[in-house]
């Protein structure tokens, strides 16, 4: 499941754009993420954790937007290229809404193990 984390600075970025986007990007995320190993994603697939600025944040732009995934093989390809393909991909589901403030796009694949309380039977236990 991939995850999307979204800081954002509420005094460059405004409520009623921000929820725009928000509506959005799931959907565009898991088109662009789907992959062979992965299967086919859907919106209620991309889990989005949003934050605020806080004073403490340094060197920031006014939106950070980390997209954190699985490393499939064929979501990575033979080479970072098609990671960049990604980023530029998501990157530009970004624009539209946010030409006119600075803002980045992370995009980070790593070995990923995922599970909640809807996969597990109740009374299970996790034994070693």
């Amino acid at each position: 499941m991939p995850l999307i984390q979204i800081v954002r600075n509420p005094e460059k970025v405004s409520d009623p754009e921000f929820e725009r986007f928000l509506k959005r990007l799931p959907a565009e995320v898991a088109t662009i993420l789907s992959c062979e190993e992965g299967g086919v994603l859907k919106p209620e697939d991309i889990m989005i954790e949003v934050t605020e600025f806080s004073p403490h944040d340094l060197n920031c732009k006014d939106l950070h937007v980390r997209v954190w995934a699985h490393d499939y093989p064929s979501r990575r390809g033979n080479n970072l290229v098609d990671l960049d393909i990604i980023r530029l991909k998501i990157a530009g589901r970004v624009w539209p809404y946010f030409s006119s403030i600075s803002w980045n796009v992370w995009v980070l694949l790593a070995p990923t193990s995922y599970g909640s309380d809807t996969q597990m039977e109740t009374g299970s236990e996790i034994t070693q």
